[in-house]
């Protein structure tokens, strides 16, 4: 009887210690995370929010950043042509088709419209805190730069008559005039009330595009408001 008693103890034992090393053996690896909080909670891949903390982001002051730059966004671009019609007459006072040479030149350009954000102030921003809404107030798109490229500029051959003939003779002061004049009628072409509002739209979803990606990084729920000044 004793006998056996010793070898189901025996048994016990045995299983017991197989069972425990097979515990040990699959934990082993496994290392305990210690359980302490570092502030922060992640709501997601861009966002931080400082829990339990008297931090007070002031948006105003990160979106002014980096003023130090100077910020121009082109919000779009224009193409265009004009050409002038240049007449030299054998006598000036003249105008007979048979007395005259003609000769077309063109200028193709592009006009860049833009919004400056380099002048931005605090007085520009306002932070609603209950619906959580940042409102950036820019000034109006308008046109700062006329682009002629001199690889665009066309001229047509001189067209002869029966008493003049020969090249077009420009002097320094005549070409400078019908540069002048051809720039102006492009920026005249390009400068108008449909292209400008067109370019007031599309300042609008760039800069909202541009800040709601800076505001949202510090706080996800925050939506962004552009409007003009």
């Amino acid at each position: 009887m004793k006998q056996k008693i010793w070898n189901a103890i025996c048994i016990i034992l045995a299983v017991a210690i197989v069972i425990t090393l097979i515990w040990g053996i699959s934990h082993r690896n496994e290392k305990t995370e210690p359980a302490f909080s570092d502030g922060l909670e992640r709501l997601d891949a861009d966002t931080i929010h400082f829990e339990d903390s008297r931090v007070d982001v002031d948006f105003s002051d990160v979106i002014l950043s980096n003023q130090n730059e100077t910020r121009k966004l082109i919000v779009s671009e224009q193409e265009g042509t004009v050409s002038t019609l240049l007449t030299s007459r054998l006598i000036q006072k003249i105008d007979f088709d048979f007395m005259k040479k003609t000769q077309t030149v063109s200028y193709k350009g592009n006009g860049y419209f833009v919004v400056d954000l380099s002048h931005l102030t605090k007085d520009d921003i306002a932070e609603d805190k209950k619906n959580k809404i940042i409102t950036i107030r820019i000034g109006h798109a308008y046109l700062e730069t006329v682009d002629i490229n001199p690889d665009d500029i066309i001229i047509d051959d001189v067209k002869e008559s029966l008493l003049a003939r020969g090249k077009m003779r420009l002097t320094v002061a005549e070409y400078n005039e019908i540069e002048k004049e051809l720039r102006q009628r492009l920026e005249n072409q390009f400068n108008t009330p449909k292209n400008a509002q067109e370019a007031d739209d599309i300042a609008l979803k760039m800069v909202k595009e541009l800040y709601e990606n800076i505001v949202k990084a510090i706080d996800s729920k925050y939506s962004v408001v552009v409007e003009f000044k």
